[in-house]
């Protein structure tokens, strides 16, 4: 009696065969003498009543007494009728293919803070990966991962399908991760250029134990351009120039004062003093515009605080009169009598005192010694054209005129 014996095989040696992944042969029902060939780069899954049991590359016979060191064989035994009556089971064929080159990008800019500049932007990305499906144990479990995920019961899977589910899986874990790692490193969008490779091996790191869930291998990832719209760099670019220009002008301040000697916070109090002077008849005025300050300065926290102080200190001095047993001083502006050791004439507002001319402090008429630096003061200084001494401070000579250097 002649056996009919059926060949089970899916030729994929053609361009055409080569761009589809799974293919389930046409066939279910098989005699118990069927051959299956399985070809190179390939994998056979039998699937019977939610079982599957898996083929590498190779020649099998199916029937009973088949002792293939296979485990599959054994297992369909089970499945078999006696004799040459058929069984019943689909069989898919997988190919491993290896998808090089996928492109991918950002269909929607990734909303993020710029962890430098301290500015929203939208982020965009595009670049390159490679993927294959894993068959790394013998027992086929990543490539039975794949057929049960991603296939499903599909007769047919191509390879534009899988181009198409990983490059959908791809943006989706991009979009979610890149903002992420930028902010953890500090890395902002002016540098991301510098650290492509950086970011595109975080990436990858981070989406291989995903896609191997698929039964998916990311053999490579690379980023090939991570930008924002014009609009986000105009923006960064003016925040930029006005910070820089707002540094300008406070450190030229500062150098101001630091020459002059004197702080922002008696800076202020100059500006009281001016105010003090231009309504000399208005006390009333003059008690308002105190009052204002002092309510402004409450509102500045520390250094509202300071400036406090230094007001405070110079309305006591202007409106107190001055005890018999201090000492008196003139003012060399207006020759008005001070207190000896005053900081600022009670009557025009000029600056009282010496500057060390070695650290720039502020130190009182009769001091020896700057008290920050050491510098001796007080030194005898003679005009240099008629050679009368001269007073410290003075800015002319007392006898002749002349301008002291």
């Amino acid at each position: 009696m002649s056996i009919n014996i059926e060949i089970i095989k899916y030729d994929n040696r053609d361009s055409r065969s080569n761009d589809i992944i799974v293919y389930k042969h046409e066939k279910e029902d098989f005699g118990c003498h069927a051959q299956l060939l399985v070809s190179p780069s390939q994998v056979a899954l039998f699937v019977n009543e939610g079982e599957i049991i898996p083929f590498l590359p190779g020649h099998y016979t199916l029937d009973e007494s088949n002792n293939s060191a296979f485990s599959g064989i054994n297992k369909l035994k089970n499945w078999f009728s006696k004799g040459e009556s058929s069984f019943h089971c689909s069989v898919y064929f997988i190919n491993l293919v290896t998808l090089n080159d996928l492109k991918f990008g950002t269909q929607t800019p990734i909303q993020m803070e710029d962890p430098v500049e301290g500015v929203n932007i939208h982020v965009r990305a595009a670049g390159l990966f490679g993927a294959h499906l894993d068959n790394d144990s013998a027992d086929c479990k990543e490539v039975i991962k794949f057929f049960t995920k991603v296939n499903g019961n599909r007769g047919l899977f191509t390879k534009e399908d899988l181009e198409t589910y990983l490059r959908g899986k791809m943006i989706e874990r991009v979009a979610d991760n890149l903002g992420k790692l930028m902010i953890d490193r500090k890395i902002g969008i002016l540098s991301v250029s510098s650290h492509y490779a950086e970011l595109s091996d975080l990436m990858k790191a981070q989406m291989a134990p995903y896609f191997q869930d698929y039964g998916i291998k990311i053999d490579n990832f690379s980023f090939m351009t991570i930008n924002v719209p014009d609009d986000d760099i105009a923006a960064i670019n003016e925040m930029k120039i006005k910070a820089r220009q707002m540094d300008m002008e406070s450190e030229a301040m500062a150098r101001k004062r630091a020459r002059e000697g004197y702080s922002y916070q008696q800076e202020k109090g100059f500006d009281v003093l001016k105010t003090a002077a231009a309504n000399e008849a208005q006390p009333g005025q003059f008690m308002g515009a105190g009052m204002g300050l002092g309510m402004g300065l409450g509102m500045g926290g520390a250094m509202g605080g300071a400036m406090g102080n230094v007001a405070n200190n110079t309305f006591a001095s202007m409106n107190e009169a001055p005890k018999n047993n201090e000492e008196k001083d003139k003012c060399p502006n207006c020759g008005a009598e001070i207190i000896k050791g005053a900081k600022f004439c009670p009557n025009c507002g000029h600056k009282l005192g010496l500057t060390c001319p070695n650290c720039g402090e502020s130190v009182s008429l009769n001091s020896k010694f700057c008290p920050n630096c050491g510098q001796p003061l007080n030194v005898s200084k003679k005009c240099a054209s008629c050679g009368a001494e001269l007073k410290p401070g003075a800015k002319f000579c007392p006898d002749c005129g002349a301008k002291v250097e």
